[in-house]
């Protein structure tokens, strides 16, 4: 059988975590841009002008969408360059990060290059946010975890980060156009947006800085470009998109997220009426409404994605960042589970383009594969 020529072949995308298939309006805004706006946006000439013009817009309806300061958006490659930038730039840099080890990898390995003060897990994935008993420059919480999709408790970290005069950073990836960020964009002194994962195009990022020019530091230099914090050519087809994408996911939040519960509720209701011996580590009341994390007795997690793929469902152990460590994710054995068990665990994440009933469908086929492979076991 060959391999699937494009999205669309594959039988069951459930890795939307990951990312998800570009929105046709926002496609079709890049493209609109892209061929008519050739320009560099640092060029003095009128088609550098009207390059600047088109990106600094961009960074208005950014700013309107999540009603901040025009001056405090920032564009970047990606959700792991803004994480970095965060994590790197803010507070005194020669004083541990506090935070979970429930973080993304682009927020664990930078808050190690400066040392990291931990908070525990429990058992649904949540931070228990408490203060530290050493000096700490930062803290930094995600929104929605990446694997299980627990939802945090920022607001609560952002008072303790208040009460300690340093800054709060979050990583809201995750849960832009699927959970509101209101209270987030309120409470946090810096936020990291990834629209690929809700519509958007690869390759562009915003972080969100309060104060940006006085309160972060750049990692790179060489330029002049974004208020000098991050050097380098804003490609203004990719800001006019993003910008786009931004506020698709912000009106649209209340109906992408109904949908994508509707769509997991399904798949969750044909696994269980399949009789597979599973464990749901994700807090349905408390997580972000496309994601289930789901643990299965008896499978050797190394034959289970690979059994997956050959029917053409789409799933991932968690994160794409971290997919080819041999380990699992660190927040499965920081919740307590044996190694072995969390290497059986699947991370299944939707959209909210997809109808319910595809979800009982996946969830049907992805109990057959499971049934057969804990027969074998």
């Amino acid at each position: 059988m060959s391999e699937p020529s494009s999205h669309r072949d594959v039988g069951f995308h459930l890795d939307h975590n990951a990312g998800t298939p570009v929105d046709a309006r926002v496609l079709a805004h890049f493209l609109e841009v892209e061929r008519d706006c050739p320009g560099n946006p640092a060029s003095v000439h009128r088609f550098g002008r009207r390059a600047r013009a088109v990106l600094e817009h961009a960074r208005s309806r950014v700013a309107a969408a999540l009603a901040v300061a025009a001056d405090d958006v920032l564009f970047c490659s990606g959700g792991t360059e803004a994480n970095n930038l965060a994590v790197l730039g803010l507070g005194d840099r020669s004083l541990p990060v506090l935070l979970a080890p429930l973080e993304h990898p682009s927020v664990l390995e930078p808050a190690r290059v400066r040392g990291a003060v931990l908070w525990t897990v429990d058992a649904t994935a949540r931070a228990v946010v408490s203060e530290p008993k050493q000096p700490i420059g930062l803290v930094s919480l995600v929104h929605g975890q990446s694997e299980v999709g627990s939802l945090q408790p920022v607001v609560v970290a952002a008072e303790l980060a208040a009460k300690m005069q340093v800054p709060m950073h979050v990583d809201a990836a995750q849960t832009l156009g699927r959970v509101p960020l209101d209270e987030v964009l309120r409470c946090a002194t810096s936020v990291a947006l990834s629209p690929h994962k809700s519509g958007g195009l690869r390759g562009c990022a915003v972080l969100v800085v309060r104060n940006a020019e006085r309160t972060l530091r750049p990692l790179l230099v060489g330029g002049g470009q974004e208020h000098t914090l991050r050097p380098g050519t804003v490609s203004p087809s990719l800001a006019a998109a993003t910008a786009l994408a931004i506020e698709l996911a912000i009106v649209e939040c209340h109906d992408r997220a109904r949908a994508m519960a509707a769509v997991r509720q399904q798949f969750l209701d044909a696994i269980r009426a399949a009789d597979v011996s599973h464990r749901l580590l994700t807090p349905l009341l408390a997580s972000v409404p496309n994601t289930a994390m789901i643990a299965f007795d008896h499978v050797d997690g190394r034959n289970l994605l690979p059994a997956l793929d050959l029917i053409f469902v789409a799933a991932s152990h968690g994160s794409a960042c971290s997919s080819g460590s041999p380990q699992p994710p660190a927040v499965l054995l920081a919740m307590g589970l044996s190694e072995s068990l969390a290497r059986s665990c699947v991370r299944f994440s939707f959209d909210h383009r997809s109808d319910a009933e595809m979800g009982a469908r996946a969830g049907r086929c992805v109990a057959d594969v499971l049934s057969r492979l804990q027969k074998k076991s």
